[in-house]
């Protein structure tokens, strides 16, 4: 009997564990073109890595608790146009200008040639704590050199995604940029750097959303200029729920400005020189989580903001731990 009951709980145990894991699983795009890579836990849907045909960027999809989709697709089922500013998708990287000796090149907005392939992934790998993914994405001009090629740029992007405590979804994501010539990663804040996207509702809700970052310095307009920044978080809503995203930055980035704006994109700019075959590494983590409701609806009330800053700075410190822990990177 002991032998049996030993047994049942081994089994138990191990189909809990089994439960408790992360997939990843390559298809289709659902709701928009291209391809998709699904991201689950316990078969719950967390995020959705885009790329493909009638994509011109791969960018990460971020889901809530009850599977509703938090951030901006920018194209409908068709294809077509989709909302406010739909280059804007995600959780994603671009310049508006990255100038080579091919010119210059808009690799934000797209409209002049330039285009992100995803030329293979390096790695696809689940697991009890979290999900990898590993993709070589290849950014090119509009143009061609001597040799027939329009290469600006070989990106390897990481993103580790993981559920903290059962709390939020984390997205840890590590940009290596290596130039395949001499180039200028240029533009200017509101086009430029490493963004997230809230959801297409967000415009029409814009009154609803609140921003807080640090260091707390004055951001008219949209930008907050430093060094220093560290973390901007976002309150918005979804539906009849309330959710904050926070992106963390770490130390080792170069970084000029913070972008904001109420329509729910905001983000990391920077310029930045790169000699050829020189690799930029860059870390940031995303960190997105449901919220309770602004007490002074539709902002959240004075004791609420504090108790909000607080949580981020200790979850960028605890970021600044976990890189220095990996040795930096």
């Amino acid at each position: 009997m002991l032998k049996q009951i030993c047994l049942g709980l081994l089994l138990a145990a191990a189909l809990s564990e089994a439960r408790a894991a992360w997939t990843l699983t390559e298809g289709t795009n659902t709701g928009g073109p291209g391809s998709a890579v699904e991201v689950k836990l316990d078969g719950k849907l967390s995020a959705r890595f885009v790329h493909g045909a009638g994509q011109f960027k791969p960018y990460l999809h971020v889901f809530g608790e009850d599977g509703e989709l938090l951030t901006n697709a920018g194209l409908d089922a068709s294809g077509k146009a989709d909302g406010l500013f739909p280059h804007h998708r995600g959780i994603y990287i671009g310049w508006n200008k990255i100038t080579s000796d091919l010119g210059a090149f808009d690799l934000w907005h797209f409209n002049n040639g330039g285009k992100m392939n995803v030329a293979k992934f390096e790695k696809l790998e689940g697991g009890r704590d979290a999900a990898t993914l590993v993709a070589t994405i290849e950014w090119r001009g509009g143009k061609k050199d001597a040799a027939g090629s329009d290469l600006l740029l070989t990106e390897t992007r990481t993103l580790v995604i993981s559920r903290p405590e059962g709390k939020r979804t984390q997205v840890d994501a590590r940009f290596e940029l290596k130039a395949a010539r001499d180039l200028t990663l240029g533009g200017d804040l509101q086009h430029a750097g490493i963004h997230f996207r809230g959801a297409k509702e967000l415009p029409a809700r814009k009154t609803e959303t609140s921003y807080l970052w640090q260091p707390d310095l004055p951001g008219p307009g949209g930008k907050v200029s430093s060094t220093n920044l560290q973390w901007c978080r976002l309150l918005f809503p979804i539906g009849a729920q309330w959710y904050a995203s926070t992106e963390l930055n770490a130390p080792a980035n170069p970084v000029e400005d913070l972008s904001w704006r109420d329509y729910g994109r905001f983000g990391f700019f920077f310029k930045k020189s790169l000699p050829k075959d020189e690799t930029l590494r860059l870390n940031y983590r995303f960190l997105t989580e449901r919220v309770a409701a602004p007490a002074n609806q539709p902002k959240p009330s004075p004791q609420q903001s504090k108790i909000s800053r607080t949580e981020a700075q200790a979850q960028y410190d605890a970021f600044v731990k976990s890189l220095q822990q990996a040795g930096g990177r």
